[in-house]
């Protein structure tokens, strides 16, 4: 009797793995269906349903179970959209398909994915929102959406997603204003959202994000003061990147917190006032933007301190003196 349902049950589990398996194959041959152009013929020549898909191109699979958990298609030259059938790899831990021409929208499906630790579609052509369902994805902990055609706003949502350590969106057609939320995530080691549309103020920083290392605000809109107690909150700062916005007001004392610092880039903006003394502190920084606005007085000798800067640029302001 005992052997009776010892056999069952391993008959069970090898009719569920099948099945399972089988639904990966349907996914990835659905997206094989809408690559319209391959120009390595990778998909044509390598993923045949005569060899399993652990086998195939760019396909990851768990040893045990044989599920796919990563699909890495990176730089591949492929033009084409996604079916709504990946969202069906229920096991996906990692999904690359940077640099190459997807384009379309972002299927809802792919919110099923709740397994994913890493997303880019970074250097393609995706449109349309950055949808608010991958404020669902709770696992994800890398984003890259950069060098693509998203409009509209960063969903408040994204705020939500408690392991993220990089959320990249630059060179995209983003508007509207950051979302505060995002500096909610303790996590966060960079931020860059560069190269878009957005507008309004810097939000206000509310708590300590001892991770978070690069923030990349240029070429954008952005108005106001920098928040001056912005940098009470970030204390392992590295790299600051504010050039060519509408900032206005003058650097606020809590920079200067900032030990860490390597990198500070303030050009082309409204920014005002003197070059405080405390600029020496910055022992660690390398490079100093501060071109373009509207800062008067001396530059304080304390900046002979800073013995690892190697590039200072400070033109077309208003110093005076030596």
């Amino acid at each position: 009797m005992e052997n009776t349902f010892l056999s069952l049950a391993l008959l069970i589990i090898s009719h569920f793995s099948l099945s399972t398996s089988s639904t990966d194959q349907s996914a990835l041959l659905a997206l094989k269906d809408n690559v319209i152009y391959d120009p390595q013929n990778v998909l044509t020549t390598n993923w045949s349903v005569s060899t399993s898909v652990c086998n195939w191109f760019g396909v990851s699979c768990r040893s045990r179970h044989r599920r796919v958990t990563a699909l890495n298609l990176t730089g591949l030259g492929f033009v084409g959209t996604l079916p709504p059938h990946l969202g069906n790899l229920s096991f996906l831990s990692l999904l690359y398909l940077t640099n190459n021409s997807f384009y379309g929208r972002l299927p809802i499906q792919l919110s099923n994915l709740q397994s994913l630790k890493y997303l880019s579609f970074g250097n393609n052509s995706f449109s349309g929102e950055i949808p608010s369902w991958l404020g669902s994805l709770t696992e994800l902990r890398r984003l890259f959406l950069y060098q693509n055609n998203f409009n509209s706003s960063i969903p408040l949502s994204l705020g939500y997603l408690p392991k993220l350590e990089i959320l990249s969106l630059y060179e995209n057609q983003i508007s509207g204003s950051i979302p505060s939320s995002i500096f909610n995530i303790s996590s966060l080691q960079r931020i860059e959202v560069s190269n878009n549309m957005l507008l309004g103020s810097i939000p206000f920083i509310s708590r300590a994000l001892l991770s978070l290392q690069v923030i990349d605000f240029t070429f954008n809109n952005l108005t106001g003061h920098i928040p001056k107690d912005m940098f009470d909150h970030l204390p392992n700062l590295k790299q600051l990147d504010l050039s060519y916005n509408l900032l206005s007001g003058t650097i606020p004392a809590s920079l200067f917190k900032c030990k860490q610092l390597q990198i500070l880039s303030l050009s082309v903006n409204q920014l005002e006032g003197s070059l405080p003394i405390e600029i020496g502190n910055l022992s660690m920084l390398q490079s100093f933007y501060i071109g373009r606005n509207h800062f008067e007085g001396e530059i304080p000798k304390e900046i002979g301190n800073l013995t690892f800067l190697n590039i200072f640029d400070c033109g077309i302001n208003n110093f005076t003196g030596e």
